[in-house]
């Protein structure tokens, strides 16, 4: 198990999870999986199939540029590494509470990314119709309270409006092919995104200490309501940390260890 992710509700504002590190090195291999390219391999790893067979091999111009990366030199590049690997870890937490009707977008691979950090649909199994699309938004930060009323709260706004629909119905619509609806099923989805707007959301980030409590939680995901909808398609995550940044330079060299060992 590589996180532990605990169902907490931040009551009126949203329902949400609290994550802890269940196993460090376990959560190390998923990231540096996924750092090559091997996101499958990944999704293998945490639902337990993981294929047997020789460790993987990737090229020496990929492993020194992912050493760089990794070991950044300023603290504009060390936020990028942080948000990279937090951007990860999130897709984990999300992967660990799927269904079987649900698919989740692959992590990005460089953290100045710019667009939907996440995307998941559910379908109904008996009519194979879309029944929701999921928005997530990672902060790997020292200023959570700062960048949730900020950055998350206005890009939960826009796809409530349809400003982002393009970004939105592209990704949901490319997730339905992975459940196995047809063409014409996912273009019935299309519209039933469109006009039903069956929308949640979820604002994933690290806060500190590692004591970070209920009343915490509520002054960090106040003004959450402001976006509309009923309780249940909010979601606000936190994954407490004593030293987010300290604690993210000590994962990195455990990602680079993994990657380290990788054939070339």
């Amino acid at each position: 198990m590589t996180l532990t992710v605990v169902p907490t509700a931040v009551l009126p504002q949203c329902m949400g999870s609290v994550w802890t590190i269940a196993d460090v090195d376990a959560l190390a291999e998923v990231c540096a999986q996924i750092l090559i390219g091997r996101a499958l391999h990944a999704a293998m790893i945490l639902d337990g199939s993981r294929p047997a067979g020789d460790p993987p091999i990737i090229t020496a111009t990929l492993k020194n540029k992912l050493q760089a990366e990794l070991h950044p030199q300023t603290d504009p590049k060390i936020w990028h590494r942080d948000g990279l690997l937090f951007e990860i870890i999130s897709w984990v937490a999300a992967k660990l509470v799927a269904t079987p009707y649900e698919a989740i977008s692959d992590p990005h691979l460089k953290a100045t990314n710019q667009g939907t950090d996440c995307v998941k649909v559910s379908i109904d199994p008996v009519t194979r119709t879309l029944s929701q699309a999921t928005v997530y938004e990672y902060k790997c930060t020292t200023n959570w309270r700062k960048l949730f009323s900020g950055d998350v709260l206005q890009a939960f706004r826009e796809y409530v409006s349809g400003e982002r629909d393009n970004q939105l119905a592209q990704a949901a619509i490319t997730l339905l092919t992975e459940l196995g609806l047809t063409r014409e099923e996912r273009n019935a989805a299309y519209d039933d995104l469109i006009r039903a707007r069956p929308l949640s959301f979820q604002a994933s980030l690290t806060v500190a200490p590692s004591g970070f409590g209920a009343a915490e939680r509520l002054a960090l995901f106040t003004g959450y309501d402001a976006i509309g909808g009923e309780v249940a398609t909010r979601n606000g995550n936190t994954m407490p940390l004593d030293d987010v940044r300290d604690w993210f330079a000590g994962f990195a060299a455990l990602v680079w260890a993994k990657i380290e060992a990788f054939d070339v």
